[in-house]
Parts: structure tokens; C-alpha cells; sequence
């Protein structure tokens, strides 16, 4: 009927993004709910299952299921008339996996035009931008006094960006280019940075991702949301699609892949 991801089928996957038994005893999901469901929501909407993340950008949650527990989750699913069947689990309208990103990472500021940008006075002056990403660096020194607010989503205990990306990103967009001279500034160097750290060394949880979101574009109302992050994509609207429309719609912010980078 399509009301559950295909991802979570997908054995192979499953395995290659560290979801198989060897690596954890927890299936991560995201559900959504419709509007009576949403209403109604408890903490496990599911059997067997515990809610981990409220995200209410996408009417939903994120959900752990112990592996040991996922047959009651299936049989829940899966029992009662089509249609029916996930609207009974406490107002289900669909099943996604948790599923994980890639970050991104490529070069170059000159070539979108940035130093005419800065010629005609836009230097991203009083412009915030959020970056989720693998945290960023504030003790770069193109990135001093550049960060003004830092959250860490993911289930890291270090908040520090120990993979590099979301420095490289950051300084790509509001990087001063004190470390080099001035020949890597960014392409709004006079912008103000927050830094949402959604990814791991691992990849980045869809969850986090929609957490940062929320954060980014209703607690803070950035301007700009900047995700360099890829991932699978399906004709269906996924969550991360639905969040970005509802948060456009709500906020105004502009939800971005990279800044000149990949397009």
C-alpha cells in the first residue's frame, strides 16, 4: 500500500548502513501520523517500541524497536483490514526507517560569482546561517567569533566535529579566510553561523537531521539552513522532503544543499 518505507526490506541496506545485529540491538524508525493520531500521540505508539525524538515538523516521531520486539511491531502493522491496520496503531500513517546520510564535500567560491556579490555590498551581513552538518570548529581560526550557537542531536557525546565536513562547509560559507591569507573566504563572510551537528562519524540519522531543522528554522529562525548531505531518494514525499515544505512554508527559511558547491 505503500505506507512503509522499502528501505526497510532492503537486507543489504540494512546491513551496509551498521543497522544489522553485529553493530546494534535497536531498529531506528520514524512514524507519521495523521490528524487524529497527532492529536492522540503517546510516547510508544507502536508495541514494542519507545519513542526518542518528538518531530512534529513531519507529524511524527522517531521510534527504537528492540529486534526482539519487531514481530509485534510487523503483526500490529500488518493485522485488521487494509487501511486500517496502521491507523489502529495509535494513529500510524506511515513507517519509515531511520535511515542514515552521507555528508558531501566539494570546492569553490569564485565560481557562483561571490567576489561580485562582495563588490555590490553582500557579505551576508546580518544574515544568520545555520549549518547541520558534522559540527563545526569554532576554534578555527576562520571561524573565531563566527558561531554563535552550537547544538548537538546526534547520539555523540562529543559535540566536536571530529570528521572535518562541517568546518570545511562553514568555512565555505562565512569563513573570514584568516588562515589562508584571505585566499579561502567564504561566500558570506560577514554571516553569522549556528551549529547543529546532526551527522557522526557514522553518517547522519534522519531523525537528527529533522530535529536540526526544527531547531534551525523555528527556535532560531535562520535565514539559511545549509545541508550538505546526500542519501536515497523514492517518488514518495519522505520526511526530510515533507519538513523542508512545512518549514518553508512556516518560517520563510531557505533550505540549501551546499553554497555554491554542489548546486
Amino acid at each position: 500500500s505503500g505506507r512503509e518505507d522499502r528501505r526497510l526490506f532492503d537486507v543489504t541496506g540494512l546491513v551496509e548502513a551498521g543497522f544489522d545485529d553485529a553493530h546494534r540491538d535497536t531498529l531506528p524508525l520514524l512514524v507519521t501520523y495523521g490528524a487524529t493520531g497527532a492529536a492522540r500521540r503517546a510516547p510508544a505508539a507502536l508495541p514494542g517500541t519507545r519513542q526518542t525524538r518528538d518531530l512534529p515538523v513531519i507529524r511524527g516521531a522517531a521510534l527504537a524497536s528492540d529486534k526482539s520486539s519487531l514481530g509485534a511491531v510487523w503483526e500490529t502493522v500488518t493485522t485488521g483490514p487494509a487501511g486500517a491496520r496502521l491507523d489502529a496503531a495509535g494513529g500510524v500513517e506511515r513507517i519509515w526507517l531511520d535511515g542514515r546520510r552521507r555528508v558531501t564535500l566539494d570546492h569553490s567560491v569564485p565560481q557562483i560569482g561571490a567576489p561580485a556579490a562582495w563588490a555590490a555590498g553582500f557579505t551576508g551581513a546580518g544574515v544568520s546561517v545555520a549549518v547541520l552538518d558534522t559540527g563545526v570548529d569554532a576554534t578555527h581560526p576562520a571561524l573565531a567569533g563566527k558561531v554563535a550557537e552550537a547544538r548537538n542531536f546526534t547520539e555523540a557525546t562529543d559535540a566536536r566535529d571530529t570528521v572535518g565536513h562541517g568546518t570545511h562547509v562553514a568555512s565555505t560559507i562565512a569563513g573570514s579566510g584568516a588562515a589562508s591569507g584571505g585566499k579561502y573566504r567564504g561566500v558570506a563572510p560577514d554571516a553569522t553561523l549556528l551549529d547543529g551537528k546532526v551527522c557522526e562519524d557514522a553518517g547522519c540519522s534522519d531523525s537528527a537531521i529533522l530535529a536540526g531543522m526544527q531547531w534551525a528554522a523555528v527556535e532560531k529562525k535562520a535565514a539559511v539552513v545549509n545541508m550538505s548531505l546526500s542519501g536515497w531518494d523514492t517518488p514518495e514525499v519522505d520526511p526530510l522532503e515533507e519538513a523542508v515544505q512545512t518549514l518553508t512554508a512556516q518560517t520563510g527559511t531557505l533550505f540549501v544543499h551546499a553554497p555554491g558547491t554542489h548546486g
